[in-house]
Order: structure tokens, then C-alpha cells, then sequence
């Protein structure tokens, strides 16, 4: 079946939703290329979800353009983007099938990949071709140069009310039958990102009658948030591993909790090896994209987190019997947290005291004097009172905190 991502994308510029004053500034642009002027490549950035690439497609369709794509997360070396661009010949408005190049995502060159920007930056900077280039952040350091050379229109984050009437307009030509504040849900949970909302749409239609009633009931009730309880029942006992994917849009907590309670129960819920093993695949999965985004901040991959830790671990799950009832367990991690709380809270206190007498800080307080006056005490136990008085701290205090130091 065709995604409905594809079967509805707009082929004309002012079918784009929530984007008026950056279309007008594109028909310009399109003007200028219809009237043979010399024109700067088209920078279209904004965040994901909001219709770049289609904007891109868009223009091809209205200028009668053919469009090569060349998505720039995938070009790390020179060679490799001269030898894509060697293909393309020069351009000129005389051709009988002229063409408008896109970089899409030209802000995931690498940041030391000087040759292949530099390379770009030529090719930009000839202007016998049109181009059009799309970003999500335009304002990394390697971005200037290109940045410089073009014509920077912003698109900017969608409303829940512009998603909204996309996905009334799509259910009702599938006719799928969802109340409004299921649809609202959707859009609301997608943060702006019409084409993941489209997405969950279409996985929450293909589902069963069942499936869709299901979520007409949860999503009828205003204002009602889903326990993280009632989803991880969803992940490891549920009948529909799509209803699990959507269920998670209501859940009012952020991800690497949420993260944190899959992982926890995997052992609890799954017993089978083998299953056990692929679950565990997909959160390391998981693990390993919140850890690109914060490397990279590409948050475009926050939506992939979502899939390996709902369909990708109920998927795992799937292939072995169900457990029965399932006593969910809190985060081992953030339990010793909560119960070393109070411990870090005195540590702190007697540092700060330390510090104020030694005259210096409280982390050289640690580093420094602690270990001293611990080696101290534990060589001769009775002056411990006495340097409890001289800090000003209880006794007992004093001497909990020397025991957890290793000499």
C-alpha cells in the first residue's frame, strides 16, 4: 500500500499547510527563474515535518522542471559527490528537459568534511543551474558559508490546528472513522511534524475495526493522560503492537523514562531467550539514537526512538508466549537515586562546611581534604569528634560519610 505520506503530499505550492508568507517568498523566487534572471540557490530550512522537500517537489512541478535528488546525508567524501553531480551535465534554460537540483538535508554534511562543503559551495556559487537546498538548522558553524550564498526562506513549525484539518481531510477520503479529539490527539503528539502525524494516522487506520474503536473510546475522553502502567502493558501484553506505537502520543512522560521502564521489565515480561535477546536489540537501538541526537542534535531522529521502543520490543515479544499478568517494576536506576538523595544532600552539606573553614572550594574540598581527614579517622578513631566539631557536623554524620570513602 502506498504511504499515505506519498499519496497525499501536495504537487502544488499553496497546497502547503501553515506556510503562506514562506510560499509567497518561493513564488517569487520561481518568477525570477521563469524570467531567465541570474537567481541565488533556494535555502529552505525549518523543523522536520513541515514540508521542505515537498515545497522542493513543489517548485519542479510549477516550474516543469525534472528534479535530481541528492541527499547530502549520504555524501561523506569529495570523490563521491563529484561523481553524482558529474552525471548531471551543465544546465541551460534551452534544454528541452531542464533541471532543478536538491540538496536535501545539506545541514548533515559532516562539520569536518571541509573538501565536500567546499565542493558544494563551487557548485553553488557557478549559477547555471537552479537549486534548491533543504536544512533543518541553518545556523551550525559549517553552515555559514552556504548559508551566505543563498536565499534563506524559513518554514516554520506547524500548529496542532493546521495538522489537524490534514488528517481530517486524509481520514475522511479513507474514510476512517475517528472522533475529533482522536485526530487532535494525533496532531498534538506529532510536535509539529505533519508527516510523522500522517504516519500514525495510517498505522492506527491499518489496524483492525476493533483497533479503531479502541482508540475512538481512549481518545473521546478529554483530557485523559495514559499511565506508563497501562502502556507497558500495551508493549508486552497487547494484542496490537500499533495500538502500543500510538498509545505512547498520551503518555506525559519524557522518553528516556520512558526508556528507562521498558528496559527495566524486559526480563519481568519476556521469558524466552531468543525474544529477550531481539527486545534488547531494539532498545540498544533505541539507546544508540538518543545518543546521536545529543551528539549531532539532528532531532529528526527522535521518531525512530519511539518505534524501536513500542512496535520494535512489542514486535520482539510477539514471537513468545505472553507471561500472564506482569508486576511491572520501577526503574532500578532512578530508585538509587531517589535513596542516595538524602546521603548526597549530607556529603554536600559537610563539604560546603570544609570549604568555608579551608578557605577554597567544595570540589577541591573532595577531592582534596576529605580524603585526608578520612584516612585520618579511620587510623585513629577517637579524634573523629573532634574534627566533627571543628566542621560542625554531627559525629555519626561525619563518620557515615567517611565509611562510603575508599582509601
Amino acid at each position: 500500500m502506498l504511504p499515505w505520506v506519498e499519496k497525499y503530499r501536495p504537487r502544488r505550492l499553496k497546497d502547503i499547510v501553515g506556510q503562506d508568507e514562506a510560499i509567497e517568498q518561493i513564488m517569487k523566487w520561481i518568477g525570477d527563474v521563469k524570467a531567465g534572471k541570474k537567481v541565488k540557490p533556494l535555502l529552505i530550512y525549518g523543523p522536520a515535518g513541515t514540508g521542505k522537500t515537498t515545497a522542493a517537489y513543489a517548485i519542479a512541478n510549477e516550474l516543469g522542471y525534472d528534479i535530481v535528488e541528492i541527499n547530502c546525508a549520504d555524501l561523506r567524501d569529495k570523490e563521491k559527490l563529484s561523481r553524482v553531480l558529474g552525471g548531471l551535465g551543465s544546465f541551460s534554460l534551452l534544454e528541452e528537459s531542464p533541471r532543478i537540483i536538491l540538496f536535501d538535508e545539506v545541514d548533515a554534511l559532516p562539520a569536518e568534511g571541509r573538501t565536500v562543503s567546499s565542493l558544494l559551495k563551487d557548485i553553488l556559487s557557478r549559477g547555471d543551474m537552479p537549486v534548491v537546498m533543504t536544512a533543518n538548522d541553518v545556523y551550525e558553524k559549517h553552515m555559514y558559508g552556504i548559508r551566505s550564498l543563498a536565499e534563506s526562506v524559513e518554514f516554520k513549525k506547524l500548529g496542532v490546528r493546521d495538522i489537524t484539518k490534514v488528517l481530517s481531510r486524509i481520514a475522511a477520503m479513507e474514510k476512517v472513522d475517528l472522533p475529533e479529539e482522536a485526530i487532535k490527539r494525533i496532531a498534538s503528539g506529532s510536535d509539529g511534524d505533519l508527516r510523522s502525524a500522517i504516519n500514525d494516522l495510517q498505522s492506527l487506520a491499518e489496524g483492525s475495526p476493533d483497533l479503531i474503536n479502541y482508540y475512538g473510546k481512549i481518545f473521546g475522553q478529554r483530557d485523559r493522560e495514559a499511565d506508563i502502567f497501562r502502556v507497558l502493558g500495551s508493549v508486552f501484553s497487547g494484542k496490537y503492537c500499533a495500538r502500543t506505537r500510538l498509545l505512547t502520543s498520551t503518555l506525559d512522560m519524557d522518553q528516556d523514562m520512558f526508556m528507562r521502564w521498558v528496559e527495566e521489565n524486559l526480563p519481568v515480561a519476556i521469558k524466552d531467550p531468543s525474544s529477550l535477546s531481539l527486545a534488547y536489540e531494539y532498545v540498544s537501538l533505541a539507546d544508540i539514537f538518543r545518543s546521536r541526537i545529543v551528539r549531532t542534535g539532528n532531532w529528526k531522529l527522535m521518531t525512530y526512538i519511539n518505534e524501536f521502543l513500542t512496535l520494535g520490543v512489542c514486535s520482539a515479544r510477539s514471537l513468545s508466549k505472553s507471561s500472564g499478568f506482569i508486576k511491572f517494576k520501577f526503574p532500578s536506576i532512578i530508585r538509587e537515586l531517589a535513596s542516595t538523595k538524602e546521603e548526597r544532600a549530607e556529603l554536600k552539606d559537610v563539604l560546603r562546611k570544609i570549604a568555608r573553614i579551608a578557605h577554597t572550594s567544595s570540589s577541591v574540598a573532595r577531592r582534596e581534604i576529605l580524603p585526608l581527614i578520612a584516612a585520618l579517622c579511620k587510623r585513629d578513631r577517637a579524634i573523629t569528634k573532634e574534627i566533627a566539631r571543628d566542621i560542625g557536623v554531627e559525629e555519626d554524620q561525619l563518620e557515615d560519610i567517611i565509611e562510603s570513602i575508599k582509601i
